[in-house]
């Protein structure tokens, strides 16, 4: 069955601020050190868009925890769903690692770390870590919970990772003078009714 979405305007995200990225990987250290990540995991990454052309530009991607995810549509056994804060997690104990969230998902997001290793040994609601099954960015709830922003925005030198609610995040980004790194699809994607908030239609 497939689980709906409940999010509202109150649901805090992380969205790259792609113009000031600078390519450190400060982002991927905070993120791998602050979860005890194994090495080959990466719940965020900074990519190289338009590689070897004079319009190259750095942008950290990572899981966006959409309001209509398509991972949770396409998954087979439930494993993905809509945690009580309205963000996505993977359930590591049904998860069977068949990369159709991956498969699914437009930005990227899940990562299958260590496929080589057939059962997993680990099982825990805010991941997988390894052992060939979906793993991806938690947005650092456990953090939040405790009033802190996610480790990659924390700790981003340049303020190239926003994080926020709708409302908050359109007016980091206007207040910058940045432009939104969403199209019109990808923000319905992620934002839902509130789309118009980040695309500033």
């Amino acid at each position: 069955m497939i689980e709906m979405s409940t999010q509202d305007n109150g649901t805090a995200r992380v969205i790259p601020n792609w113009e000031s990225c600078i390519d450190c990987g400060a982002c991927e250290v905070a993120c791998q050190r602050t979860w005890d990540l194994p090495p080959e995991s990466d719940r965020i990454q900074v990519v190289a868009l338009e590689h070897g052309t004079g319009d190259e530009t750095n942008k950290p991607m990572q899981c966006y925890n959409c309001t209509d995810a398509p991972c949770i549509d396409v998954c087979p056994t439930d494993a993905l769903h809509y945690s009580q804060s309205d963000t996505v997690r993977v359930d590591a104990g049904m998860c069977i690692g068949c990369h159709y969230c991956g498969v699914g998902c437009p930005f990227g997001a899940p990562q299958y770390p260590d496929d080589e290793v057939p059962e997993a040994q680990e099982e825990h609601l805010m991941g997988a870590k390894s052992n060939g099954l979906m793993d991806k960015c938690t947005t650092c709830e456990p953090r939040q919970e405790e009033g802190l922003e996610p480790a990659c925005a924390s700790e981003c030198p340049t303020d190239a990772l926003l994080f926020g609610t709708p409302e908050e995040l359109s007016e980091k980004l206007e207040e910058d003078g940045v432009s939104t790194p969403f199209n019109d699809e990808a923000a319905e994607i992620v934002f839902g009714d509130d789309a118009d908030m980040i695309t500033g239609e």
